[in-house]
């Protein structure tokens, strides 16, 4: 069985090299946004779609960020 010293030894040499620990729940909350966005895409589903770039992904309506997923969301779905 590792010693903490040797697993924090690997941790820090990892962390030198620009590799971070993964966060499972992170990817997991990520997939979640992620599923929950192609839905919103796929049903057409306009609120669910705002409502994910706003709470989700922290986008700002007006946001430079925003305007392009929206105008993307338009010319997915075929609106001028």
């Amino acid at each position: 069985m590792p010693k903490d010293d040797d697993i924090r030894s690997v941790r820090m040499e990892e962390e030198r090299r620009g590799k971070r620990p993964i966060d499972s729940l992170e990817k997991r909350r990520a997939a979640g946004v992620r599923k929950k966005l192609f839905e919103a895409i796929a049903s057409g589903n306009e609120n669910l779609f705002h409502e994910m770039l706003i709470n989700e992904l922290g986008q700002e309506p007006g946001s430079e960020e925003y305007v392009r997923s929206w105008r993307a969301w338009q010319e997915y779905h075929g609106e001028r």
